[in-house]
């Protein structure tokens, strides 16, 4: 091990894309593809750190001249770096797409930084107050004619696979419609199966209230972005009311959009994603801001093994909420989601994690933990690569 992790040589940037063999919806649209931007950063003494976050080619092509920012610098200074690059852009229209390069690109840092120190990121954070972290599934999508039948059986192949909590689509059809799922998936499943709905921003304020009122029997433990995420007014209007928890927040950017949403009471539940928010230093500062506020924190992710391993870090340092004699997961322990839809870049790009007793094990390894195949870059590439250095 040298002295030092040294500066940033190079940066690069990879979009890539997966067709999927058969389709499926939620409440805004219907998708024939998975994709994912990859960034890979090299530092002069060697050391490789990988990141990710969303987009497109042309979000691609935006970080270009970010990454050019921070090109030289210590890449042990996570914090100068991702100081230098909020300077640059928090009074700019492309702040949002700032912040997704910010996230990649902490991921990475810490992951270098990681395997500097010969040590998990956990360890980085203070160190692990969980080894494990509970998770459920995320499925549950339309498929093209929405029939009930394969819906069932992959809510009952999730109990199968040891699952004892999941989450369903509603807001592709009418309320009545939707709730009848709703209904037909906590019958099949039983009442000892944690269920949750997520509307992905699919209603106005009234008409999530009239859902609420349809489903709540089901004993739901979330409904999920029934209104526009930004639209605080409206989600304060549905958790103020509605008998089920309201959690949301996936898209938000920065502990700065968390602020109002946690100190408002917007949200029963927040759910930052690590790709969105800032990587592990906002991931960080979210979970704190709302422990403080004594908000549950449950997290979002639809990446792939990089973003997984790096929120599976962040929550193991994650304090419970309000500890007791028997902390239990959904009541005051921290959930992560676990997409289990089609994803063949998640699916090949890292070594699969482990399901056991309804929770994956944290990474022990040094960084994220994890290996890259990197094979998989090339094959599902889409555009070219964008090299800075």
């Amino acid at each position: 091990m040298g002295n030092s992790t040294g500066t940033i040589q190079s940066i690069e940037i990879r979009y890539l894309e997966a067709k999927l063999d058969k389709p499926f919806g939620w409440s805004q649209s219907w998708t024939t593809s998975r994709s994912i931007i990859i960034m890979k950063l090299t530092t002069s003494e060697n050391y490789i750190g990988w990141g990710e976050t969303y987009g497109s080619y042309n979000t691609c092509l935006e970080m270009k001249h970010l990454a050019e920012f921070v090109i030289g610098e210590d890449s042990h200074n996570i914090n100068k770096i991702n100081n230098k690059i909020f300077e640059k852009t928090f009074q700019s229209h492309g702040f949002a797409g700032a912040s997704s390069f910010m996230s990649a690109l902490d991921i990475a840092l810490y992951d270098i930084r990681g395997k500097f120190m010969n040590e998990p990121i956990s360890t980085l954070l203070g160190g692990s107050l969980k080894i494990d972290i509970p998770v459920y599934a995320t499925g549950l999508y339309y498929l093209e004619g929405f029939p009930i039948k394969p819906h069932i059986d992959e809510a009952l192949g999730y109990i199968e696979d040891g699952f004892t909590g999941m989450k369903m689509k509603v807001g592709g059809l009418s309320i009545s419609d939707d709730a009848k799922r709703v209904n037909q998936t906590r019958e099949a499943i039983g009442p000892n199966i944690r269920l949750m709905i997520d509307a992905n921003e699919a209603y106005d304020k009234r008409t999530a209230l009239e859902m609420s009122e349809l489903v709540h029997e089901n004993n739901l433990t979330w409904f999920e972005e029934p209104c526009p995420s930004r639209d605080f007014h409206s989600n304060r209007y549905v958790t103020d009311n509605s008998k089920i928890p309201i959690s949301g927040g996936e898209s938000l950017h920065t502990s700065l959009e968390f602020s109002r949403v946690i100190s408002e009471n917007v949200f029963d539940i927040i759910q930052p994603d690590i790709c969105s928010v800032g990587g592990v230093s906002e991931m960080r500062k979210v979970g704190n801001m709302a422990n403080s506020f004594g908000v549950k924190i449950n997290p979002h992710y639809w990446g792939t093994g990089i973003s997984f391993a790096a929120v599976l870090h962040c929550m193991s340092v994650q304090p419970i909420l309000n500890n007791s004699q028997i902390n239990s997961p959904y009541e005051n322990q921290s959930v992560l989601e676990f997409d289990q839809t089609p994803h063949p870049i998640r699916e090949e790009l890292t070594d699969r994690f482990i399901l056991k007793d309804s929770s994956v094990e944290v990474p022990k390894n040094p960084g994220l933990g994890i290996e890259i195949n990197e094979e998989v870059l090339d094959k599902y590439l889409k555009g070219e690569i964008i090299h800075v250095k």
